[in-house]
């Protein structure tokens, strides 16, 4: 039953590539992503020697940002392994070369058997690293043929959930293939076992997202002076709350910056800013329209952690909205902020009740909430030097975990 599905799902992915390559190549010339996008279908080149490797697969942004103290812990104790990162993103093979410097970088050539089985000879590839539950059949059912697969930061959303156990028979199959798969949480270990019927391949590590401090300079915003409100990482339903609760507050504080998780919903916020009746404008229309304004949204990558550092209050999206799991709330926490967010934070449940049991959080989910928040209406107690402790002593374990794996696995 099986052999019959991997032949029915690679002659579709077969009859639809003549389909999908042009498609494919006019939305990424509209998004200026073209050329690295023939990677997608194995036309990968390959310009340094390679003696043998350690290959990192990840989805996108995210999931490459988190293995930022992996990758040099690697380097440290493996100087003769090459570093290769896959992604499925082109600005996740952005951020890749730029913040991880890996020796090779590329698109996956997704589902493309033949490559992938190229990739690992040529590249002498020990051990293929999946980061997060991507699950990608010819990826897996090929390369578990040659090297030891691994899973991290492993986990499975509820609404996966349902689809996955509905096709237990497929998913057991294939996560029998990773020689060990890390799992994120408590919760997404019993997801696991009851797809694979037991524990077989399973250890609980925790959320692979290494957290350290960040130097994050702050010069050009000099001119943002008095007390501040940023919303970061936000999405639709929640920029309503957070302008309805300053609305409230405003003669407290001097400007709320909203930083949406999409750059293109921006001309959408500021309509629903202006729908408030507050002075908005775009961070990218200059420092006298930004002065003169109560509302600044940012409409520029990277600016985020300097918002959260100057700011006085923070609050973290993707966290009332339900079906988005949260953000980084530790790019706001490592500024010793109390920050407010929702509990809709299963991404980041380690770090997020880590921070709840050290009063590091101000949970929000409504109008009042927000206010409460602005006009420090709950006391709290932060501890930060209990947290950021032991949120170090994780790590340690974590690294210490996943190396006495590998040093049997190569």
């Amino acid at each position: 039953m099986l052999t019959v599905i991997r032949i029915l799902y690679n002659l579709l992915i077969f009859i639809f590539i003549p389909i999908i390559l042009p498609l494919g190549y006019i939305a990424a010339l509209w998004k200026k992503e073209e050329k690295d996008y023939f990677e997608r279908f194995g036309f990968i080149k390959i310009d340094k020697n390679v003696e043998k490797s350690v290959w990192f697969h990840c989805a996108s942004v995210g999931e490459v940002r988190s293995l930022k103290i992996l990758i040099n812990e690697i380097r440290k104790r493996y100087p003769d392994l090459a570093i290769v990162i896959s992604t499925i993103t082109y600005s996740g093979k952005e951020v890749a070369v730029k913040e991880l410097n890996p020796d090779v970088v590329f698109l996956l050539p997704i589902e493309n058997s033949l490559a992938i089985r190229y990739l690992i000879n040529y590249l002498n590839t020990k051990i293929l690293f999946i980061v997060d539950t991507e699950i990608w059949p010819n990826l897996i059912l090929t390369a578990s043929k040659i090297i030891p697969l691994v899973m991290i930061n492993a986990r499975i959303s509820d609404r996966s959930f349902k689809n996955y156990y509905r096709m237990k028979f497929i998913f057991s199959y294939l996560l029998t293939k990773f020689q060990k798969i890390f799992v994120k949480s408590e919760d997404d270990f019993l997801k696991f076992e009851r797809i694979l019927g037991g524990k077989n391949n399973l250890e609980l590590l925790g959320n692979l997202k290494f957290f350290e401090k960040k130097e994050v300079h702050v010069d050009d915003l000099d001119f943002l002076n008095g007390r501040l409100i940023t919303a970061g990482s936000t999405h639709r339903g929640e920029e309503e709350l957070i302008l309805g609760a300053y609305k409230e507050v405003k003669n407290s504080f001097d400007k709320l910056i909203i930083v949406p998780r999409h750059i293109n919903r921006v001309e959408e916020i500021v309509r629903l800013t202006k729908s408030f009746n507050f002075n908005v404008s775009k961070w990218s229309e200059g420092v006298d329209n930004c002065i003169q304004s109560e509302v600044i949204v940012v409409d520029k990558f990277g600016m985020l952690e300097k918002f959260y550092k100057i700011s006085e209050k923070v609050f973290v999206g993707g966290s009332i909205v339900t079906n988005i799991g949260g953000h980084n709330i530790f790019e706001a926490l490592q500024f010793r902020k109390v920050i407010a967010c929702g509990d809709n934070m299963w991404n980041f449940k380690e770090i997020y009740d880590l921070a709840k049991r050290y009063d590091l959080i101000y949970p929000v989910k409504s109008k009042k909430d927000f206010i409460d928040y602005f006009e420090n209406n709950i006391k709290l107690s932060p501890d930060f030097d209990s947290f950021e402790k032991e949120l170090k002593e994780k790590a340690t374990n974590k690294l210490t975990k996943i190396f006495e794996y590998m040093s049997t696995a190569l």
